[in-house]
Order: C-alpha cells, then structure tokens, then sequence
C-alpha cells in the first residue's frame, strides 16, 4: 500500500514537472508570436514611412526636374535675344581678325569719295571680306550689318546716316585661317583696285580687334523675319 502511494505520488510529481515544462514551452512560444507579430508590424511602419519619403524625395526631384526646363527655356529665350541682338548689332564684339587701310596714294591725289562709292569699292571690299571669314565688320568705327547703308553724301560718304571720311578703316572679326589665307594669297580685288585708282590699300592681322556696337536703333524694316528666323534655328 506504501509504495503504491509513493508511486501515485512520484507519478503526480513527475506530470507536474511535465505539465510546467509544456506550459513554460508554450508560454515561450507564444511570446515568440508575439514578438514576431511586432517585428513585423514595426517593419511594415518602417517600410511605410520608407514609402513616404522616397514619395516626397520623388516629389521635390519632379519639382527641381520642372523648375529646371522653365529655366532651360527662359535660357533659351535669353540666347535666342543675344543671337538677334548680334544680328543687328547691338553688342560690342572682340577677336581676332584683319584690319585694312584705305587711303590716298598721296596727299596730290585729293578726295577719293567720290571715285570710291561711284565704284562701290567699299560695298565690294565689304562682301570679299565676308566670304573670306569675316563675321563681324566696321569702317571707321561704323558698325556694318544687312541694314547699313554705304552711300555718297555731298563729299564724304555716310555709313549708317553717319559721315565718314578718308582714311578708311576697316576691322573686321571672324575665322582667322581664313583671314589669315585672304591676306597671304592677296586678293585680286584690292590689287585692281589699286592698279586703276590712285589709291593704297595696307592690310594686317590683328589679334586684338574691338568692334562697338551701333550707335544709333537700325531700321527694322524685316525685325519680324529675323526672328522668325532665329526661331527656327
């Protein structure tokens, strides 16, 4: 009967150790799934608030992006301005390039105006320069573009409704390879010239030409086809 009792009471014993041991397992598991349900949940609030910010970050990129091509376009609009302003003349130009002198062979000579523009010498110097290199143009100081006009007054010639008289000087800016190639070969032009009037024509490469701006609005007879121009370009 004794051990009976002691072998009810070592088995008893021995399911309250096992019944403590499942309940502590899974006690400790539940507290498992617990952590694991918060792991994620504070994974999905980290990913979420991930989201949000490469949203606004996308957000302030799309902003910078459209800021960007207002100011590309203002940009182009501001060189579309510059390239008509060079097109009449409006801002000073600096570079390399030719110069050349028009004068009297001597003093016996006189006034050589008039010879010079009823020969349109000028006009024809001006035009082999440009198809030799030259981009930019003045004679003495007047800045030559599409709207100058070169034409005898009385006994001088004026330039841009502005007289000018002997010497003249021509700058000219633009490719100086060319230039460069124009005055080493010679022209036949300025030779002629120089054959059939009593007149001397110096030529030299400049590394340092100023050419100014015009002084005085131009007659924007075609404005408006110039910038259509420049539009389309």
């Amino acid at each position: 009967m004794k051990k009976k009792y002691m072998l009810i009471i070592l088995v008893s014993l021995i399911l309250g150790i096992l019944i403590g041991i499942v309940f502590r397992d899974y006690k400790a598991n539940k507290n498992d799934y617990i952590s694991k349900d918060d792991l994620i949940k504070k994974e999905k609030k980290v990913t979420s608030k991930s989201i949000k910010k490469l949203r606004k970050e996308k957000e302030n990129l799309d902003s910078q992006i459209e800021n960007l091509n207002k100011e590309y376009n203002d940009l182009d609009k501001v060189k579309k301005v510059q390239k008509l302003k060079e097109i009449l003349s409006y801002t000073d130009v600096k570079g390399k390039g030719l110069t050349l002198k028009i004068d009297a062979i001597d003093e016996k000579t006189g006034n050589i105006s008039n010879f010079i523009d009823y020969n349109k010498i000028l006009i024809n110097i001006i035009n082999e320069l440009k198809i030799n290199g030259s981009k930019y143009i003045s004679i003495n100081e007047q800045r030559i573009n599409q709207y100058s006009e070169v034409v005898l007054a009385g006994s001088h010639i004026n330039i841009n409704s502005t007289p000018i008289a002997p010497p003249y000087e021509i700058k000219c800016i633009g490719d100086i390879e060319k230039l460069t190639n124009y005055m080493n070969k010679g022209s036949g032009y300025l030779k002629n010239i120089q054959s059939n009037y009593p007149i001397k024509v110096d030529l030299k490469i400049n590394d340092d030409i100023v050419i100014n701006k015009l002084a005085i609005s131009n007659k924007l007879k075609y404005m408006e086809d110039e910038e259509d121009n420049i539009r389309g370009k």
